[in-house]
């Protein structure tokens, strides 16, 4: 089932990027079509068809702001690639038609298309959904959390000032983006869509957690990877275990997820 919604997305993703990119340099086309392959991305995204089953409806109502989460995480992460691309996305490493100049206005290209699909795409919702997007990504969001990440780096004491932690920030607040979008979408209740919102920080925390833990030494890595799955249980226990919560339990399976 997960494998199915993760070329759904990633079809309806590519077809809406070629439509974008027609008459561009190629690289840079090339450059936003490898970008979206990234699979923790795509994951993450995907909690908006989850949230959208959740609350009633199919998986397919959640897909314009699964997409839209799929550009918008993909194009900050490029932003991030930039330095030493480690590879992180397939088909950029080592590719010499993609420099980092490309690889920039390829993160800046995403970003916009994001901004026109959701206008263009979600009705009623689009307004909304935009300006939940803006704060995923913008100062409350996830630029902020960069930002005291590296600080954070640097030496510097960092806090965030409404008191959540810089995970949240960082993965946690897109992936509420797309979990309460899918929600949105489906035309959940207040209550549902809180619980959606939810749902899509303690995943974007766990998943960021996971993947810290893979670049840490192993006692680290073990306590990292112990909070990781505190979080997923906590999201677990909203989602309860109905079959319209299948699959954000496969996006949640711990093999998997880690």
């Amino acid at each position: 089932m997960l494998q199915k919604f993760k070329e759904l997305l990633l079809n309806e993703t590519a077809e809406l990027i070629g439509n974008s990119a027609e008459g561009k340099p190629e690289s840079f086309q090339r450059a936003m079509q490898d970008l979206i392959l990234e699979d923790f991305n795509i994951q993450l995204s995907l909690l908006a068809c989850a949230s959208a089953r959740w609350c009633g409806a199919d998986e397919k109502t959640g897909l314009p702001a699964a997409v839209a989460s799929l550009l918008l995480k993909t194009a900050v992460s490029a932003h991030l690639e930039t330095e030493s691309l480690r590879g992180i996305f397939p088909g950029i490493k080592g590719n010499p038609d993609i420099d980092e100049t490309t690889l920039i206005l390829a993160g800046d290209g995403l970003l916009a298309l994001a901004m026109e699909y959701l206008a263009f795409s979600c009705g009623l919702h689009s307004s909304r959904l935009i300006f939940e997007a803006v704060q995923a990504v913008g100062a409350r969001g996830m630029l902020e959390g960069l930002s005291l990440a590296l600080d954070h780096r640097k030496g510097k004491e960092v806090a965030v000032p409404d008191g959540r932690s810089i995970h949240e920030l960082y993965s946690g607040q897109l992936a509420r983006f797309a979990s309460h979008g899918g929600a949105m979408l489906a035309g959940a209740s207040d209550l549902m869509l809180d619980d959606a919102a939810r749902i899509g920080v303690l995943v974007g925390r766990a998943r960021f957690l996971a993947r810290k833990a893979e670049e840490s030494e192993p006692a680290i890595a073990k306590d990292l990877m112990f909070q990781a799955g505190n979080l997923t249980e906590q999201a677990r226990s909203i989602t309860g275990h109905d079959d319209d919560a299948a699959l954000f339990h496969s996006l949640m399976y711990l093999p998997d997820f880690f």
